[in-house]
C-alpha cells in the first residue's frame, strides 16, 4: 500500500532522529518530529511535492537552537546525564560552522608571527599542532600559547573543542587519508609547490586558520586560532594617521574611517591651511585607501592592488630571496580583468602561454598580465584599458625583477605577441602598476 508524502516525511524525520541521536526517547522524538515536520513543510518545496534530506537537517538545527532557549528544552531533563550530554554534543556536531578555502593572499596566517607586536595585533589565541601517527588514522596535538595565553579563555576553549570536533566528524581531521582526499577536493594551496593547503573557519569572535600538509613523516596539521575582538581593539588603540595644519594645529587618529575622511575633505584646500598628512600604519588597505583618494583627486585611477602595499619581517626576508639570482625561482603567471571593481577576477598559477591565450581571450574593458615570483613578489606586466596596452616598467625598478633574464625575456613575449594579435589602437610606456 502506498505511502503519502506527508507520512513518508514523518518515517524520514524519525530515521534522521535516531540517527542522530543514537537513542529512540518516544515523547521527544513524537514533539520534535511534529516540529520539524512543520518547518520542513513551511520553508521547502513540499507543496510542490518535494523535499530532501537537507531540508529535514536544516530544519532540525533551526528547531533545536530555538530549543534551547526555551522552557521546553528542559524535556532533555527526563532523559539520563550519559543520554542528555550525548543529546548536547549531537547538538553541536550538527551546528553548521562553514569552512572555506584560504586565499593566497592569507598564507600568512597559518604561519607563527616572528614579530611579538605584530602576534598582538593579529589577537593570536595560540595554535594546535596536530599528527596522525605512523598509522595516519591517529590523532596527536599540541597546543602552544601565544601572547602569554592571556586570550585562551573558557569561551575559547569551548568554542575551539567545538571546531575541532566539526573538522574531525566529516572533514580534513579525521585522518590523513580524508586530509589527502579533502585537499584535492577542495584546493586552498597557499604554497607554491602545492604541497600545503589553507582553510578558514570564521565565527562571531574568532578565525581559525588550518594548514594541512597531507603527507606522511610531517606534521599534517597546524591550526591558527585568532580573537577578532582583539584584532579590533589594537588597530583601534593605534593611531593610523597624523593631520597637521599650518595653525600648528595637530590629530592622531585611530579610526582608519575619520582618517581617510578628513584627508578626503582637506586635500582641496591644502594650499591655503598648510594641510598635510602622515600614515602611522603598515595596513596596506589603509595605505591603498589613501593613494586611492590622492589619485583620485588628480583624476587618475589607482593601478595598483592591496597587495603591492606592506610586508612583514618575514616577507621582506622572502622579498630578498626573490631577488637573489643565485637562487632557483618559480613563476605563477596571472591574468585580472577589471581590477580594483567589484567585478575583479583572478585567473591565477597559468604558465605564460595560457596567460597571454586568457588575455587575448578576454572581452573585459580592463585586464591586466602579471607574475608572482616565488609566492611573495608580484608585478603586473601589462595592461589593456578600453583597448589601449600599457606596458609598465615597475618590473625594471623592482629588486626581485630588474635582474632576472625569464621576466626580461617574457616581456618581449608579451609585447610580440601583443602586437601581432592586437589592434594597433595604442601602446604606451608606463610607470608604477
Amino acid at each position: 500500500m502506498a505511502i503519502s508524502l506527508s507520512e513518508q516525511l514523518e518515517s524520514d524525520i524519525k530515521e534522521y532522529l535516531h540517527k542522530t541521536f543514537g537513542t529512540y526517547f518516544s515523547s521527544l522524538d513524537e514533539r520534535f518530529a511534529a516540529d520539524i515536520k512543520k518547518d520542513v513543510i513551511s520553508a521547502s518545496d513540499f507543496h510542490h511535492e518535494h523535499y530532501n534530506d537537507d531540508d529535514i537537517s536544516i530544519a532540525f538545527q533551526r528547531v533545536t537552537l530555538g530549543r534551547m532557549g526555551h522552557l521546553d528544552w528542559q524535556i532533555y531533563h527526563l532523559c539520563t546525564d550519559t543520554e542528555a550530554n550525548t543529546m548536547k554534543q549531537n547538538v553541536k556536531v550538527n551546528t553548521p560552522i562553514h569552512i572555506r578555502p584560504a586565499s593566497p593572499e592569507e598564507a600568512g596566517l597559518f604561519y607563527s608571527e616572528l614579530d611579538e607586536t605584530a602576534d598582538e595585533r593579529l589577537g593570536t589565541v595560540g595554535h594546535v599542532r596536530i599528527d596522525f601517527g605512523s598509522s595516519g588514522k591517529g590523532f596527536y596535538h599540541t597546543w602552544w600559547p601565544h601572547n602569554d595565553d592571556q586570550f585562551n579563555t573558557e569561551d575559547f576553549k569551548g568554542e575551539l573543542q567545538e571546531v575541532v570536533d566539526m573538522l574531525r566528524a566529516d572533514g580534513p581531521l579525521k585522518d590523513l587519508a580524508s586530509m589527502r582526499s579533502y585537499c584535492y577536493r577542495n584546493g586552498g594551496e597557499i604554497t607554491e609547490d602545492g604541497q600545503c593547503y589553507g582553510y578558514v573557519v570564521d565565527t562571531e569572535h574568532y578565525r581559525y586558520c588550518l594548514r594541512c600538509t597531507p603527507s606522511p613523516g610531517d606534521y599534517q596539521g597546524y591550526l591558527y586560532c585568532y580573537d577578532l575582538r582583539q584584532q579590533q581593539m589594537a588597530q583601534q588603540a593605534k593611531p593610523v594617521g597624523r593631520v597637521t595644519y599650518a595653525s600648528g594645529e595637530q590629530t592622531e587618529f585611530t579610526d582608519a574611517t575619520a582618517f581617510l575622511q578628513t584627508i578626503r575633505e582637506e586635500l582641496p584646500y591644502m594650499a591655503t591651511t598648510g594641510f598635510r598628512y602622515k600614515l602611522l600604519t603598515e595596513n596596506p588597505d589603509i595605505c591603498k585607501a589613501v593613494d586611492d583618494i590622492l589619485l583620485d583627486f588628480a583624476g587618475e585611477d589607482n593601478p595598483r592592488r592591496a597587495c603591492n602595499y606592506g610586508l612583514t619581517e618575514k616577507g621582506i626576508k622572502a622579498m630578498q630571496d626573490a631577488a637573489d639570482q643565485t637562487l632557483p625561482h618559480t613563476y605563477a603567471w596571472f591574468v585580472i580583468t577589471d581590477c580594483n571593481t567589484s567585478g575583479e577576477h583572478i585567473f591565477r598559477d597559468l604558465t605564460l602561454e595560457e596567460a597571454i591565450h586568457t588575455y587575448l581571450g578576454s572581452d573585459r574593458p580592463e585586464k591586466r598580465i602579471g607574475v608572482t615570483k616565488d609566492g611573495i613578489a608580484t608585478v603586473d606586466l601589462v595592461r589593456s584599458l578600453d583597448g589601449e596596452q600599457q606596458f609598465f616598467t615597475d618590473h625594471l625598478k623592482l629588486d626581485s625583477f630588474k635582474c632576472d633574464p625569464e621576466v626580461a625575456a617574457a616581456v618581449e613575449t608579451l609585447r610580440l605577441e601583443l602586437e601581432q594579435n592586437t589592434p594597433q589602437q595604442g601602446m604606451t610606456m608606463g610607470g608604477l602598476s
